[in-house]
């Protein structure tokens, strides 16, 4: 071979037998993060909106743990008669049945409304009764900064 006339090969180190002190770190760090993304300090991404309960009867919602809170489908509110929800496109009046089957497939899901500011409030309302109706168990609400306000001055 090409070692064997600069004699090359008793110069190598031997291969390590074992995992040293560092990868252990790093294996316990590892582990670390995944308990800490999956306990009650990560959020969910948004305010839960109670839908639940007794019509007329405002109560808080509560969610247990981080995976109880967490949107199992995200509704995007655009405008008034502009929703997206499933890869699909529709008005609030054609959005029930294609709601209500989810929920029925998804028994006590939760869904994120990522609502523009073109939404009056009466609307998102609405939506809301809807999502109680059909069956969600909560309504958590997003809000986003418009694109030119990201920006770093």
């Amino acid at each position: 071979m090409i070692t064997r006339p600069l004699d090359l090969e008793s110069r190598l180190s031997p291969p390590p037998r074992d995992l040293n002190f560092f990868a252990w770190v790093n294996v316990g760090v590892i582990v670390l993060f995944f308990g800490l993304l999956g306990s009650r300090f990560v959020l969910a991404p948004g305010v839960p909106v109670g839908v639940g309960g007794q019509p007329g009867v405002i109560e808080l919602p509560s969610t247990g743990s981080a995976a109880a809170g967490m949107a199992s489908v995200v509704v995007s509110y655009r405008r008034d008669d502009v929703i997206l929800f499933e890869g699909g496109k529709y008005s609030l009046t054609e959005l029930r049945q294609h709601m209500a089957g989810y929920a029925k497939d998804h028994p006590g899901a939760v869904m994120l409304v990522r609502a523009d500011r073109q939404v009056s409030l009466q609307s998102f309302l609405d939506l809301c009764a809807m999502a109680r109706e059909v069956g969600f168990a909560n309504v958590q609400v997003a809000a986003e900064k418009p694109a030119a306000e990201n920006v770093p001055k």
